[in-house]
This record gives C-alpha cells, structure tokens and sequence, in this order.
C-alpha cells in the first residue's frame, strides 16, 4: 500500500495512548497501516544491546514512560500540544521518539544522541524528527530557550557527576521557562540490587555479572553514596572514563540538579520503572 500525504499525527491522533501503542506495536511487521509509514526499528540485536529487550517488550517500557511524560507535563501546566518544541536527549535508535507522532508534527521533534551508529539506525528507519550527533562534552545546537519539553531516558544514570553538570546546564540553556525536563537516574536501591547477586553464576546477563563484581568489590560504596549523595562506576579500569552508572540519592537531585532547575518531585517507584525519575521545570 502507498503512503498517503497524512500525518501520524493527523490519522491517528485521535486514538487514546492505549490504542496507538497497539498499532506501533503492529508496525513491527507492517510498516504502513492506514496509508501511513510508520518508523522502522533498529536491528534487535541493537535494541537488546541499548535497552535490554527488543520488539513488543521495548516498545511497551518505551511506552510506559512516554504516558507518564505526558500526564506529568500536563499536571504541571506544559500538556503536549500540537506545535510544542520536543527534545530526546539520547534519542539512540528511536525508540521513545517515535511516540509523540501521534501528538505533534515530525517538524517539533527533535533528538541527539553520541553514536552516531545509532543516529545513523535511526535515520536509515525513518524515525521522524531532526536527528544531531553531539560531542561527549560538546553543546547543543539550538538556541536560548527553545524546547517545551526535554526528556532524557537511561542517559543520566551512565555519566560522571562533571558530565552531568555540563549537560544539565546546556539543557536548562535550551529549555524555555517553564518548561519541562524529565530524566531517569539509578536511585540507592541499584545498590542494594547488585548486593544480592551471584556474580559468578553463568545464568547472569554480563551487564549483571560484571556491576555485582564492581558493587560487591568495593565495600565503601554504599558508605560514600550516603555522604556524597553520588557514586560513578566506570565500565572499564579508568576513573577518568566517562560512560559507566552512576547512582544518586534524592537529596543529591535536589541539591545539585536544583542549582539548574526547580525540582518537582522524584518518583522511585520499582513496580512502574525500573530507575527512578527526576522531574524539573526551568525556573
């Protein structure tokens, strides 16, 4: 079937978050429903290496925090509408993104991201929106308070706390006033998980296997995490690496985050997200 010139937006905007999960879900083998192409998906050997499962499983975590995106920006008096300025700070291979075709128009929706195989993942599978490969420590490329809204999903549970620093302030630089910021972190409890694994059991994803020999390698994690409010793990040997997980208390959000924005709440809720969830508005 051709594509038609419809939008997502304009051909199934109408339908509730519910319903348009089941037809991206139904994009996995048919790409055009109703006349409309929508994003194609990344390798899943790709998606289980960046989010840990692939197809119906990544899309339904995907879709999980886009509602709850969603109903916070509204409850805080930035509901998405249609011409509202979107940002994916991380946006892979486009995974989340594609969600808010059903609310405004490819032309709002914007992501950047480091990897430019991902980006390149994304673009090669018509994941809608403008695409930005960015240095590790580089800026930006928009302007003083363009964006309603910017989210950032398992980016900032991986960078070092001078990493953070920096792109907490370019996103605030980028965010009008008042407008939204929704990111992930590693609360305490990650801690506390890999405490309780057997590192040397075969059945264990490596991911797993190697944190629980880093966690239960070094007894003074849990003692600094309780006086710095922060600890980074770096993947390799490396302390000046800048990509591993690192781990926050709400008090460190609070604080450090708060010196950028105005912290709303910090939801840690382990039976709806697996990470805990930071949410600010530029003051």
């Amino acid at each position: 079937m051709a594509s038609s010139s419809l939008s997502a937006r304009e051909v199934f905007g109408r339908l509730s978050d519910a319903r348009w999960l089941k037809v991206l879900t139904r994009s996995i083998t048919e790409p055009v429903i109703k006349g409309v192409r929508l994003p194609g998906f990344a390798p899943p050997d790709m998606q289980s290496h960046t989010v840990g499962s692939s197809g119906k499983g990544t899309l339904k975590e995907a879709y999980n925090f886009y509602t709850y995106a969603k109903q916070v920006c509204a409850e805080y008096g930035k509901p998405i509408r249609l011409g509202s300025e979107i940002l994916d700070f991380g946006v892979s291979w486009g995974r989340i993104i594609r969600f808010f075709l059903k609310d405004v128009d490819p032309q709002t929706l914007h992501g950047v991201d480091t990897n430019a195989e991902f980006l390149q993942a994304a673009r090669d599978t018509g994941v809608p929106g403008h695409l930005h490969e960015i240095a590790p420590l580089g800026q930006l490329p928009y302007p003083e308070g363009f964006f309603d809204f910017i989210y950032a999903y398992s980016v900032f549970t991986h960078l070092p706390q001078h990493v953070q620093d920096h792109w907490l302030a370019e996103i605030q630089r980028v965010l009008k006033p008042g407008g939204m910021f929704i990111a992930t972190v590693e609360p305490p409890r990650f801690l506390e998980f890999f405490t309780q694994l057997d590192a040397a059991d075969p059945k264990l994803h490596p991911w797993h296997a190697m944190m629980a020999r880093k966690i239960q390698g070094d007894s003074s994690m849990g003692a600094r995490l309780q006086a710095d409010g922060f600890i980074y793990i770096p993947y390799g040997d490396g302390v000046d690496e800048v990509y591993g997980d690192c781990v926050m208390t709400p008090a460190y959000a609070r604080e450090h985050w708060g010196r950028h924005f105005e912290i709303l709440d910090w939801l840690d809720d382990r039976t709806r997200f697996w990470q805990a969830i930071v949410i600010a508005r530029r003051r």
